[in-house]
Parts: C-alpha cells; structure tokens; sequence
C-alpha cells in the first residue's frame, strides 16, 4: 500500500520540512495530553494551545525586533546625515568613509545593519512550517491519521476497480437519457482523479459532509453497481481493456469483469491480499471513522475541514475575526513606533499596507479550511497581548540601558573571537587624532601659502613703484639694475 507510512504528506522542503517535523511533535504532543489525558479529541482546541506555545517561544525574538526599533529611532537620523555628507560622492575613497562612519554609528549603538534581518530569517521558516502543520494535521499527527487510515487504504486499493465499473457502466448499461444513479460515483471519484495516491489523506482531511456521503454511498450500493454491470459481454470488457495501454490496468480489468460474471467482488484480490474492501460491508467502517473525523474537527458550530467560502453560515465568523484581530495588531504595534514614522518616507506606503495586511488576512481565511483561518485569528489574538506585554515592559526600561547592554554583549563577543576591545578604540583614537593632523597641518600649509603671497605681492609692489626722473633714487635705481644684468 502506498499510504502504509504518515510521513507521505509532511513537507519535504530541507528548512522547512524540519521545522515543520519539530513543531509536528509539539502539536501531536498536545493532541494526546487532551486525548488520553482528558478524553478530549477536537483539532481545534489543539491549534489554540498549540499557537500559544509557538507565540510564546518566539516571544525572545519578538522582544529582541523591538530593541532594534527603538534603537533605530536614534540611529537613522544620523545615518541620514552620512547619507546627506556623501550623497554625490561616488569615488572609492568616499565609499569607504561613508561605510566607515555608518559603521561607527552601529558599533556606538552595540547593533548592526543585519540586527532585524537575522531574526526575520529566523522567523519565516518557522511561520512556514506552521502552515503545512495546520494544514496537513493527519500528516503530522499519529492519533488523527489513524482515523483516515483504513478509509485512505482502500481508497487507493479500490480506486482502479471503482473507475473501471463505472466507465463500464456510463458505456454499455446506462442509456443516454437514463439518470446516472450512481452520479455519486462520479463525484467520489473525481475528488482523487487530479492527484496522487500518496494525498488521499490530504483529500480525506478536507472533505464536507457530502463528499463522505457519497463515499459511503458508493461503498453501500457497490454491489447493486456490480449486479447491473454483469450484462456486460466479455468482448465488451475486452473493448476496454484495448483502450488502456497499461498492463498491470489491463489485468485489473480482467480480475474485475471475472469476479463480476462470478457474482464476487472478492475474487478481484489475490488470495493472500490481508486488506479486501470493495463490499458493502465496509461503509458501516466508512461511516464509523467518518463520524470520528467530523467530531475532532468540529468547534462549536464550525467544521474545521471546510472552508468558510464553501459552507458560509457561521463559518464567516472566522474571517471576521482574522481581520480584525489583524487590524487590532497592526495598530498596537504601530502605535510604539509613532517616533519612529514621523520621519520615515515610506510612512504613507506603511499606511496603506496596515489596511491591506488585515484585508488579505480576511481573504485568505475565507478561502482557507476553516482551522487555518482560526490558527490565523488566534495568532493575531495572542500578538495584541504580546505587544500590549512588550509595549509596557519598554516603558520601564531606558534606551541608555538597552545601548549598554547591547555594547557590552558586542565587546564580549569581540573577545571571545580574540579581539582585543581596547586596542581597538585606541586605534579609533589614534586614527582621529591622525585626522584632526592633517586638518592642522592643512591648515598651516594654507597660512605659509598665505604669507609667501602676501611678500610676493610686496616685491611686486617695490617693483612697480615709478621714481622722479632726474633724482637721486632713479639714479640709484638704474645703477641697480645695470649691475643685475651684469650679473646675469
């Protein structure tokens, strides 16, 4: 059987697969404190505990974006500047000073420019991950996969059989202006066409009351199908089996047309086959497991497994309560970074995007089986309260403290890598004093340069003078120069 193991369905993605495997135990963990602990199965009491305790565990990293948002307020004024002092300096030297001084404003913060990515990226697989988890409970939890396992099994064993009967049956028994009587058929069969066998479970997870109405059916009235399909001629099953390139189909078809002319539906399995269905007898297992299903999966009056789109009611309570829940988060939020916005350009493009984040919310939950919508609006439901925590616990602290703190935490982890703190704010020093040097000695240049010119303009000027002709200083003066150019 290819639904033998339940870690056919789990995500396979390196990252994510993992994460999703670990918190799969959290939620399975859950699952059976209530089970067998209380007597209590129901899906959507576990995603409640089950989002609180992942809330919780990333509250560190939640508290951890909000220092870096308070520091931030301090620190993008000044990168401003920089910004502003090298803004039409592209040259290589100017580069690297501008990199030096941004730098310098991250290390007297004790942050860095990565100080919010690292704990996105911590973040997303994780945020991932609890995706495939609510989405694939069965998947990742032993105790709810054990209620679809005997239905997924013979699902996959009698899915072949079930398509093979029922085309036999719309070509050669039904007339054309017959009422199909096992439409039903139709519609199970379809529900598994588009995907692979390995899924089925997936598919189970997400069925309505109908769907497993017209499975039971099916199970139910399968040998009123094979008593009408027993005036099928032999060359009418040997027509389809022509029709199907497939060998191991083609056997299928012949064990089927056998056991049909023989009046047993067993006869199609081998006789060391352990699971044999295709009998009426196993809707009444159908129906018992179903029944089971649709308990865990019922929360007050909504049905967990159906998307609020396909059965309305109630059901729209949840998107409702995403939206709002969302909307609610994104203002307390907002409102402790009020500083923060006032200078910030992208302030009305946030804006809108605080009023689209809890529409998409709305929308998704509308589209979504109904227990991701609720692990969506109990998500925002316990990040108003963290926020609320978080916010109160920051009004008590001084952003003095939480920089000290932070360059302490930078000056221990340069001396662990063998860096020694002290030589290098002496050479921070050192290289100021370097700066302010050659400042000076500029400065010096300039005045020496200064003064040269100011004698030079005084030669200029004794040169210039004109003497009275015929006195003594012209004399003189002609004396001057005759015994110059002997000279020269």
């Amino acid at each position: 059987m290819l639904l033998n193991n339940i870690f056919l369905t789990q995500n396979s993605t390196p990252i994510i697969g993992f994460c999703a495997r670990i918190l799969g135990y959290v939620m399975s963990y859950i699952y059976q404190f209530f089970s067998k602990g209380m007597n209590i199965e129901n899906i959507g009491l576990c995603i409640i505990v089950f989002t609180l305790i992942v809330k919780l565990l990333m509250i560190p990293l939640t508290v951890k974006q909000q220092k870096f948002s308070k520091l931030s307020t301090l620190m993008n004024p000044e990168l401003q500047e920089i910004q502003k002092k090298y803004r039409n300096k592209r040259d290589t030297e100017s580069m690297m000073k501008m990199n030096e001084e941004t730098q310098a404003v991250y290390q007297k913060y004790g942050t860095s420019p990565t100080g919010s990515c690292l704990q996105l990226l911590i973040q997303m697989p994780i945020l991932f991950s609890l995706y495939y988890i609510i989405s694939s409970i069965p998947a990742y939890v032993p105790d709810v996969y054990n209620h679809y396992k005997d239905v997924s099994q013979a699902i996959v064993a009698d899915y072949d059989y079930y398509k093979y009967m029922n085309k036999a049956y719309d070509k050669y028994v039904k007339e054309d202006d017959q009422t199909d009587q096992y439409k039903y058929v139709d519609e199970m069969l379809d529900s598994f066409n588009k995907i692979s066998e390995k899924k089925v479970v997936d598919v189970l997870a997400k069925y309505s009351t109908k769907q497993w109405d017209d499975l039971i059916k099916s199970y139910e009235n399968i040998d009123g199908m094979a008593n009408d399909l027993s005036s099928v001629k032999e060359s009418e099953w040997n027509e389809l089996i022509d029709e199907i390139s497939s060998e191991t189909k083609q056997d299928k078809i012949k064990k089927l047309s056998k056991a049909i002319q023989a009046g047993d539906l067993s006869k199609i399995y081998d006789d060391t086959e352990k699971t044999q269905t295709l009998n009426s007898d196993f809707s009444e297992n159908v129906k018992n497991n179903k029944t089971k299903i649709m308990n865990i999966n019922q929360f007050g009056p909504i049905n967990l497994s159906q998307s609020p789109k396909s059965v309305m009611g109630i059901a729209l309570i949840i998107p409702i309560l995403s939206f709002l829940m969302q909307w609610l988060s994104v203002q307390i939020s907002m409102s402790s970074n009020k500083d923060q916005m006032k200078d910030n350009p992208m302030a009305s493009s946030m804006k809108v995007m605080n009023i689209m984040m809890p529409l998409m919310s709305a929308f998704i939950a509308f589209t979504v089986p109904a227990g991701l919508g609720l692990y969506w609006t109990f998500t925002a439901f316990f990040q108003v309260i963290t926020q609320i925590c978080i916010n109160a616990y920051f009004k008590k602290i001084d952003v003095q403290d939480i920089i000290n703190s932070n360059v302490e935490k930078m000056n221990k982890k340069k001396e662990r890598m063998g860096i020694d703190t002290n030589k290098v704010s002496d050479a921070a020093s050192t290289n100021t004093k370097n700066i302010n040097s050659k400042a000076n000695m500029n400065k010096k240049s300039e005045k020496s340069s200064n003064s040269k010119n100011n004698n030079n303009s005084k030669d200029n000027k004794s040169e210039s003078v004109k003497y009275k002709a015929g006195s003594m200083a012209s004399k003189a003066n002609m004396v001057k120069e005759y015994n110059e150019k002997n000279r020269k």
